[in-house]
């Protein structure tokens, strides 16, 4: 997988992906660092990214309109380096369980460490 690490948080999850066989960036050493988030959206999807992010409000409003993307993930809540790294192992570990791929999926990690993963934009309703 190729991740983007929004610059919420921390460059070290870049290392962490790394370790784990993924390609990964982090905003900030895209020279992206303060970009309205809008404006990541192009460079999101065009670059083919999983996004990283604890900033779900708004991401999720921005991933409705978007048809394809090749994974949306939150980390929750807002947390020190260390707990970032933690959650987002789970989120990898939970990934590679889940086929290795989460196109047009969200990938949401709590506090405790549960994942969930689930279609997004949701499949409209019959």
């Amino acid at each position: 997988m190729r991740f983007l690490i929004d610059e919420c948080l921390s460059p070290s999850l870049v290392g962490l992906a790394h370790q784990n066989g993924h390609d990964a960036s982090h905003v900030g050493h895209l020279g992206l660092g303060r970009t309205p988030d809008h404006l990541l959206m192009p460079v999101i999807i065009g670059g083919d990214y999983s996004f990283v992010t604890n900033n779900r409000r708004d991401f999720l409003r921005l991933y409705r309109s978007v048809n394809l993307h090749a994974g949306l993930l939150i980390i929750l809540p807002a947390a020190v380096r260390a707990e970032q790294l933690t959650l987002f192992g789970r989120a990898i570990d939970a990934i590679a369980a889940h086929g290795g791929d989460l196109t047009c999926e969200l990938l949401e990690v709590d506090a405790t460490g549960a994942v969930s993963i689930s279609p997004f934009p949701p499949m409209p309703q019959p």
